[in-house]
């Protein structure tokens, strides 16, 4: 009986040691990750639309992380006339939230002087050569990160 329990005994310590060490081994791992630096973050999207002008129109796409401002693309109608004269964007590809990253393709593919924006009910539709974009103006909760 003596030699039985010796052997439950390192069997138990055994097992007790691959489960510590395999706990501090994912935590190591998702610590190190890249692109996991471990802190959590609240993520905001933030549309607004605006007269700009007397008959022109702006609108921004705001990316907030922890109220912080991350990212920024905007579109500009200056003269009311639904072409878009100008636009600016982020300051790299592929920065936006999960789910929102369709913003990268429309900003590439507005074309300033050929594409158009305008305001229709709510909304803000922005036609370039092949897609139609509606942007309704609110602030989005993305999750936290």
């Amino acid at each position: 009986m003596g030699r039985t329990s010796e052997i439950k005994t390192r069997l138990l310590s055994g097992k007790l040691f691959l489960v510590i060490m395999s706990t501090v081994l994912l935590t190591i791992t998702a610590i190190y990750l890249p692109g996991c630096d471990g802190k959590a973050y609240t993520q905001t999207l933030k549309i607004t639309s605006e007269p700009v002008n007397v008959s022109g129109l702006i609108t921004k796409v705001e990316y907030y992380q922890d109220g912080e401002l991350v990212e920024t693309m905007i579109f500009i109608d200056g003269n009311g006339d639904k072409i878009i004269d100008g636009k600016s964007g982020p300051s790299k590809q592929e920065c936006w939230p999960g789910g929102w990253e369709w913003f990268d393709d429309m900003y590439a593919e507005v074309s300033v002087e050929h594409s158009t924006m305008e305001k229709a009910g709510n909304k803000v539709k922005i036609q370039t050569s092949s897609n139609t974009y509606e942007l309704l103006p609110a602030e989005y909760k993305c999750g936290d990160m």
